[in-house]
């Protein structure tokens, strides 16, 4: 009787020790299915701080990690557009489909003025927004020894720090000071004096008309445009009508009127003429750069005058 209730308490304490087990056994596995569920053994998070954003961007997508951006600091330490930290940190593994948190540098709260003087305008304003300044007031000056455009100089000057966000004022050349002058009378003289007494005070040789005035010396200015007196700019074109005479001249006359490029020191230059589809060469020689020329052409209906270097068509002028 003994022995048969030894048995039962050893068959008893089997069966709660395989419960106890199986009970065990079944929460691990639902662990494990929760554990599986949330993103199984979780990935690599890398270390991005001090890295720019995008590398740390691309280096955060490769592992299919999301991210945001939480915030913008100024860092005398980090660069601009670099992570400064970042939410959980690296090293470690993070469960997969986790967010992980950015707070990128805006730079340097201070930072020097930018070397801009000799540059263009649209430059320098480059230079310096990229510094994270802001352009001021543009200050314009005559300087006839500078391009327009061309920054004269700096306030602050540069190399000299300054709070990110402040304006810097550029004094920039606007060229040689405006030239004007009263047009000369023309009417009366020659062509070729009236022609050069233009030239002289810096006005340039527009279109050249020859026609019949009865009594009146060929070759003789009869009209002008602009008139006497007007108020005329340098460079301004003149235009004017030319008496034929008794000896009469066929057709119009226009001046072509054409400056040779920088660059090589020597260019072969071609002029061609295009008349009611009759083409000739007015011009074909050697020119140096910089050279201008003024070239009286036979001008019949309408004229296009194509201009080469080297062969090479760079303009046409309408006559």
């Amino acid at each position: 009787m003994a022995a048969r209730g030894v048995n039962m308490i050893r068959t008893l304490f089997r069966g709660i020790v395989w419960t106890v087990f199986l009970v065990a056994l079944g929460g691990v596995a639902g662990l494990g299915a929760i554990y599986v569920s949330r993103g199984g053994e979780g990935v690599a998070l890398p270390r991005v701080v001090g890295r720019d954003i995008v590398r740390g961007l691309e280096m955060l997508s490769e592992r299919g990690i999301p991210l945001e951006v939480s915030g913008w600091v100024f860092s005398d330490e980090v660069p601009q557009n670099h992570i400064v930290s970042q939410l959980p940190a690296g090293g470690g593994r993070i469960r997969r489909g986790r967010t992980v948190s950015l707070v990128i540098s805006r730079g340097a709260r201070d930072v020097a003025v930018p070397a801009v003087v000799g540059e263009d305008l649209s430059r320098a304003e480059t230079l310096v927004r990229l510094r994270g300044l802001r352009v001021g007031p543009v200050e314009r000056v005559f300087d006839p020894a500078r391009r327009v455009d061309e920054v004269l100089g700096v306030w602050p000057p540069k190399g000299k720090n300054v709070r990110r966000g402040d304006q810097v004022v550029l004094l920039v050349s606007q060229g040689p000071r405006e030239r004007a002058y009263a047009m000369p009378a023309l009417i009366g003289e020659g062509i070729n004096t009236a022609l050069d007494r233009v030239r002289q005070v810096g006005l340039t040789v527009g279109r050249v008309r020859y026609v019949d005035r009865e009594g009146t010396k060929r070759g003789t200015i009869v009209a002008q445009i602009p008139q006497v007196g007007q108020r005329v700019l340098a460079g301004q074109r003149v235009h004017a009508d030319v008496a034929r005479g008794s000896q009469a001249l066929v057709g119009n006359f226009s001046v072509l009127r054409y400056r040779v490029p920088p660059g090589r020191p020597r260019r072969r230059l071609r002029v061609e003429l295009d008349s009611e589809g009759e083409k000739k060469n007015a011009l074909d020689r050697e020119v140096r750069a910089g050279e201008e020329i003024h070239l009286m052409i036979s001008v019949k209906g309408k004229t296009w005058a194509r201009i080469y270097l080297d062969d090479e068509l760079i303009e046409e002028q309408d006559h």
